[in-house]
């Protein structure tokens, strides 16, 4: 059946190796989310250059608009199926037929409401682009299955070479395009390129075929956690923010934050891709061991915050000087975007964790019912916020997202079963080391303000990146040496 075969035993969740098998898979992951990374931001800052503001923003609402075919498809049962502690071959079969169905059902929505969302925006593009973009849903849900086993059975290197090889196509493709001349076309090209790639490197990685057989009692055996995964899916998936920032401001205004937000999810893919992946599959694992989940949760909230924390403070003192000198001037006005987005990558760091831990236990219940707040309270604020401009409704949208932060402070400590003071004292070394680095970097801009771009750049990054090392250095040492410590472990 394939390399995660029910004869292999290998079905179930790892019980021994896992710690050396998370470090790995870790690893592999950073890998594998690196080369998109960098393959992505090329394409990214190709297309900013070439691209205006409106343009990209005709895409975003396209692409915004097809993302709503993924969020309301049953992908929820493919965590579903990473998350049961044991599962089948009838499993997997009705889950993957589920899923395509539902994809072309939900692909043929989206085509026959095209013609009336391009007249409804008085974008007539969007009637050609939509159907153009969203049958990515049809190949995403073809992949739900091979990805459910690749991440259930920890085997990350597959995932890691399956995920550059679609990044190594999409980007061709876009750049290929650009340089045909056909401008935006290759930004939304990209995108579907991207999700057929990764659907044909799921199945060959996965070395699986499905079986002809739909199993009701199999569908009902995963219905529960299928059902309240799909609504967090549909919640976290929706990007209802860009759709109505779209509708209420505009394209050209979309576009800036469009652009804000692609930055962002660059920095999250890199740095906190890899930890999402393996914490869910890791944490899995341990539903009967508090002990060792408290530790390896604590521990991937260190490793998650001392990485993250610097890079997204970093490029918030730098964005000033940056966004201009890399992108062009014509994207001056995002910069106050981008710093606003830093502060959710910060958030967004400890977050990927956060809801890895709770889904993981089964209470995926829990997390849709905080997930759908949190998005019904960031509709309001575009409403109320969006007629100051996208930059007060940025900073509005940071100040909520703080505010929602808070209670999920006390999930985690309930199912750790430890204090808040102690869950929040992980954070204390990264956030004092990032002080000091910002301090370090603004001065360093004070006594460069004369200077050029470049080197005001240079100087900056160079003088927060030698100060956040040698707190970590000096203060953090016992906490290396428990990573280290963890990387030793082989149970």
């Amino acid at each position: 059946m394939s390399v995660v075969a029910e004869a292999d035993g290998r079905l179930d969740h790892l019980k021994s190796g896992r710690a050396s098998a998370a470090i790995k898979g870790t690893l592999w992951s950073l890998a594998g989310s690196f080369a998109p990374a960098a393959l992505g931001f090329l394409v990214f800052l190709v297309t900013s250059r070439v691209l205006t503001p409106a343009e990209f923003g005709i895409v975003a609402f396209a692409a915004s608009i097809g993302t709503i075919g993924l969020a309301i498809a049953p992908a929820g049962f493919r965590e579903a199926l990473i998350q049961r502690p044991s599962i089948s071959a009838r499993h997997l079969d009705t889950v993957f037929w589920l899923c395509l169905s539902a994809g072309v059902l939900i692909y043929a929505g989206l085509c026959s409401s095209a013609p009336f969302v391009a007249a409804a925006s008085g974008q007539p593009l969007l009637g050609a682009l939509i159907p153009f973009i969203a049958a990515r849903v049809i190949f995403d849900m073809a992949a739900a299955v091979p990805n459910a086993l690749l991440v259930r059975t920890m085997s990350f290197r597959m995932l890691a070479l399956r995920t550059t090889a679609a990044s190594v196509v999409a980007a061709l493709l876009c750049l290929l395009l650009l340089w045909l001349g056909l401008g935006l076309w290759a930004l939304a090209a990209s995108q579907l390129a991207s999700s057929v790639a990764t659907c044909v490197a799921a199945l060959v990685a996965a070395r699986w075929v499905p079986g002809w057989r739909f199993d009701r009692q199999a569908l009902g055996e995963l219905r529960a956690f299928g059902l309240f995964s799909t609504g967090n899916h549909f919640i976290t998936t929706i990007n209802l923010d860009q759709m109505l920032i779209g509708a209420l401001l505009g394209p050209a205004w979309l576009g800036i934050y469009g652009f804000a937000r692609r930055i962002f999810q660059i920095l999250t893919d890199v740095l906190s891709g890899a930890l999402n992946l393996v914490s869910y599959s890791l944490l899995s694992s341990m539903q009967d061991e508090p002990g060792k989940r408290r530790d390896a949760y604590l521990l991937g909230t260190f490793a998650s915050s001392v990485v993250a924390f610097p890079v997204f403070s970093g490029l918030a003192l730098v964005a000033g000087d940056l966004i201009p000198f890399a992108f062009g001037a014509h994207w001056l006005e995002a910069v106050p975007v981008v710093q606003a987005f830093c502060v959710l990558g910060v958030l967004t760091a400890i977050g990927i964790l956060q809801a890895s831990l709770i889904r993981s236990q089964g209470q995926a219940d829990l997390w849709l019912y905080y997930i759908a707040l949190k998005q019904g309270v960031t509709v309001l604020y575009i409403f109320l916020f969006a007629r100051w401009g996208i930059t007060a409704l940025s900073m509005s949208l940071v100040i909520l997202n703080i505010v929602m932060w808070l209670p999920t402070v006390g999930m985690v400590a309930r199912i750790l079963g430890i204090s808040i003071p102690a869950y929040l004292a992980s954070f204390a070394l990264p956030v004092a080391a990032t002080v000091i680095m910002g301090g370090a970097g603004w001065l360093t801009q004070l006594a460069l303000g004369d200077a050029d771009v470049l080197t005001r750049l240079v100087a900056t990054m160079g003088a927060a990146t030698l100060s956040y090392g040698a707190v970590v250095w000096v203060l953090g040492r016992r906490q290396v040496e428990m990573l280290a410590a963890f990387v030793r472990r082989r149970r």
